[in-house]
């Protein structure tokens, strides 16, 4: 099971915020409180967080609603969202006007990374590395992870094979649940779930 955290006080919905450590705010964690009857039906294995505390809060949000013991909660680093580098915390009109020849090149898919910031490749080896490390150390048991949009797409293109066109059309939301089955063949359950509004 896979989960984004909530809004934060920086607007993750407007903003590129990567490595950035923007606390959630009061409707993120209204978010977040908002998936525990989703997912109370769940027995976890471990749950696995980003160390940014947008994400960690999350997590431990989840933790207590769903009244799982403290030694389930791990700490990924590997799952840390991407490193913006000079975009870090801008809106797409902000880096438009401040990069606009980068911008443009990012448009046209004739970029590797970010300027300043992590590339591509390494963001996506990172990312599929915390994978591999998390499903070796829990063979068995359902996993909950909460991390961010990034590190939910590219493992998503890791556990399910997809290509750049097929994870680049499909959104995550705050506060949404994605679930992927690894019995037998990995398959795609369900997708960027929101809870019914409170």
């Amino acid at each position: 099971m896979l989960v984004r955290h909530g809004e934060t006080e920086g607007q993750s919905s407007i903003r590129f915020h990567g490595r950035n450590d923007v606390p959630l705010s009061d409707l993120g964690r209204a978010q977040i409180r908002r998936l525990v009857p989703l997912l109370r039906e769940e027995r976890f294995a471990a749950l696995v967080a980003s160390p940014l505390s947008r994400a960690r809060e999350s997590g431990e949000l989840l933790r207590a609603g769903l009244r799982l013991p403290p030694a389930v909660f791990e700490e990924e680093p590997a799952f840390a969202e991407v490193w913006f580098g000079a975009i870090e915390g801008l809106s797409e009109p902000e880096i438009a006007a401040a990069h606009p020849d980068w911008y443009a090149a990012w448009k046209r898919g004739a970029v590797h990374g970010y300027p300043g910031g992590e590339t591509f490749a390494g963001f996506a080896a990172r990312v599929e590395s915390g994978f591999r490390a998390m499903l070796a150390r829990h063979q068995a048991g359902d996993l909950l992870v909460v991390a961010h949009r990034g590190v939910i797409k590219w493992g998503l293109r890791y556990l399910l094979g997809w290509d750049e066109a097929e994870a680049a059309r499909r959104g995550v939301a705050l506060g949404s649940v994605t679930e992927v089955s690894l019995g037998g063949s990995a398959e795609l359950v369900r997708w960027n779930v929101l809870p019914p509004e409170a």
